[in-house]
């Protein structure tokens, strides 16, 4: 009998098993989920509350813009309707309407209502309360500029004859600028006032401008040109940039 060994009797070694993927898993998807209820613990009820605060203000703006709509659409039918009543001589049942909607209309209605107020106070004879009108308009920052120089151009015509020449240039400098949409009226007044104020070299260039610009109506350039060559100017200095670009070739 061949001798017994005593390392024969110590158990086999135990090979490592590979790692159980599916068990890591399990256990990695678990942490996971631990992970996502300590976050919801702490922070689901913020964001519940995030979400219900958003769709409410969401909600706010849908139902004021719909309201705003429907609120435009009725001041503009009521401005519609007085402004006709004023035509046809209905202003004591018009200008109640035109005063509630000059004092808290809508979006732009209550500015077309302060001008038909202006308009209104000018067909009755009042030009000082419609230039007070035109002039607070004019001043009101929160006004669109086109609507804050319409006004400001009406009221310097209404005052022209009482205003010293010099405010009439200043108040009309920013809208006497070839370009500007009141180019035209605001610089023929200009150059009258210059005129007035014995300015006359300044008034000329700027009739020339005027006479010049195609863009503007015929008549008023008709105006310009008669007064420019009545200063003096030379009626060739008058034709329009293309007839003088024709004449040089």
């Amino acid at each position: 009998m061949p001798p017994i060994e005593y390392w024969s009797f110590l158990p086999l070694a135990v090979t490592p098993r590979e790692p159980d993927e599916a068990f890591l898993r399990e256990v990695d998807e678990g942490v996971r989920r631990d992970q996502v209820a300590s976050l919801w613990q702490r922070f689901g009820k913020v964001g519940i509350a995030l979400v219900i605060v958003l769709l409410g203000a969401l909600a706010f703006y849908l139902w004021r813009r719909d309201n705003q709509a429907a609120a435009a659409g009725v001041a503009g039918e009521d401005l519609s309707q007085a402004m006709t009543r004023l035509e046809v001589g209905e202003g004591a049942k018009a200008r109640p309407v035109i005063d509630r909607l000059a004092e808290d209309g809508p979006g732009g209605y209550r500015t077309v209502a302060r001008l038909v107020q202006a308009s209104d106070a000018i067909g009755g004879g009042d030009s000082a309360k419609a230039v007070k009108m035109l002039d607070a308009i004019a001043a009101d920052s929160s006004q669109p500029q086109p609507v804050r120089d319409a006004a400001l151009l009406k009221s310097v015509r209404l005052s022209y004859d009482g205003l010293p020449p010099a405010t009439v240039i200043a108040r009309l400098k920013p809208l006497a600028i070839p370009g500007n949409a009141w180019f035209g009226l605001a610089g023929e007044m200009t150059a009258l006032a210059q005129i007035k104020a014995g300015q006359n070299a300044a008034a000329k260039p700027l009739l020339i401008a005027i006479t010049r610009d195609e863009t503007l109506p015929a008549s008023l350039r008709s105006r310009t040109a008669q007064l420019a060559v009545a200063e003096g100017v030379d009626p060739s200095q008058l034709q329009p940039p293309a007839v003088v670009s024709g004449a040089a070739k």
